[in-house]
């Protein structure tokens, strides 16, 4: 799986702006916004990989999404919301108001928007990762392993890069009471 194409497909200009136009929200915000939320939303991920239960139902959730990666963008225009809130109800459980809140802050952008922003992009990132699982043959049993890998090659700008998460990654064990 690579790590450019997924970032790429969720934070390029043309994935910014439709989400922007979509949403009616600035595209500066909505960069910094998916930018710092992608790290959070790999790691609890991961975390939720870290069980056989959780592993299964983020197979089983990722599958469902795989068909979709095809043209992200016009996803990303036509986003699903109601099931975007649903994902990230999922991925972050009880803690969804604490990251948005972190999010917001980190950002300065409203907690309201950077929840519409998730939404907007948490169907996409999970037919990407769909679609790069199927390709790679990993199983639910690999999907810690695989997220972690993902996780590793992420700068705390959402860039590609070999120095992993750091400080975003020690505020996700906080939050998550590691």
């Amino acid at each position: 799986m690579d790590i450019t194409n997924i970032l790429g497909a969720l934070t390029g200009n043309d994935a910014i702006d439709a989400i922007s136009q979509n949403l009616k929200i600035d595209q500066k915000q909505v960069s910094s916004v998916v930018t710092a939320a992608l790290p959070y939303l790999l790691g609890a991920m991961q975390k939720n990989a870290s069980s056989q239960a959780g592993a299964a139902s983020l197979a089983d959730a990722l599958g469902y999404h795989a068909g979709n990666a095809g043209n992200i963008v016009n996803n990303l225009k036509a986003a699903d919301l109601t099931d975007g809130n649903k994902i990230l109800s999922h991925i972050f459980g009880g803690n969804l108001s604490s990251i948005l809140g972190g999010i917001s802050k980190n950002t300065g952008v409203g907690s309201n928007a950077v929840g519409s922003i998730l939404a907007s992009i948490a169907p996409s990132l999970l037919a990407l990762l769909g679609k790069g699982q199927q390709s790679s043959g990993t199983n639910a049993a690999g999907l810690e392993s695989m997220l972690g890998m993902i996780l590793g090659g992420m700068s705390s700008s959402g860039k590609s890069n070999t120095g992993g998460l750091g400080s975003i990654l020690g505020g996700l064990g906080s939050i998550f009471g590691k």
